[in-house]
């Protein structure tokens, strides 16, 4: 046996058990994001430690995963077609929360601010899509910040 092939035999067995240790970790980390939320319920002045991941360190705790309400809803809905149906329909440029909103409406989801918001930024993804494909465009803005779309052709 070559000393290099000794050297990429071992080489090969630290990755593997760097890959064990990163698995190792984020089950840890898991395990202590979930005893933070349990302590948190007991004792809601708890500062969890800068070990239990990025989200603890730097982030708001007011980001919430999406609804699954939301989530349900959407799931299967062609949304390319859904978004050019509501800029069709209201005749002239929208925000994409009024088109969130009306988005909303045709699914029958519940018009609440969470339900909106995540909506909005599911929305705006698609509008970049479509944008990007010249079906839409951008028309202006209304209170110098939202942006208003519109179908191109």
């Amino acid at each position: 046996m070559s000393v290099a092939y000794e050297l990429k035999r071992k080489r090969a067995e630290l990755v593997e058990r760097l890959q064990q240790i990163a698995t190792e970790q984020i089950e840890i980390q898991g395990l202590m994001k979930a005893l933070d939320r349990v302590i948190l319920s007991y004792e809601p002045d708890y500062q969890a430690s800068a070990l239990t991941g990025p989200e603890h360190g730097g982030r708001s705790r007011k980001l919430k995963p999406p609804s699954s309400e939301v989530k349900a809803a959407m799931n299967g809905v062609n949304k390319r077609q859904a978004v050019l149906e509501v800029l069709r329909e209201a005749g002239e440029p929208i925000s994409v929360t009024d088109c969130a909103a009306k988005f909303a409406a045709k699914l029958g989801i519940p018009g609440e601010p969470a339900n909106l918001s995540d909506i909005a930024h599911r929305l705006s993804a698609v509008l970049t899509q479509l944008t990007t494909a010249g079906r839409v465009r951008q028309s202006g803005q209304f209170d110098g910040r939202k942006v208003l779309w519109e179908v191109s052709a």
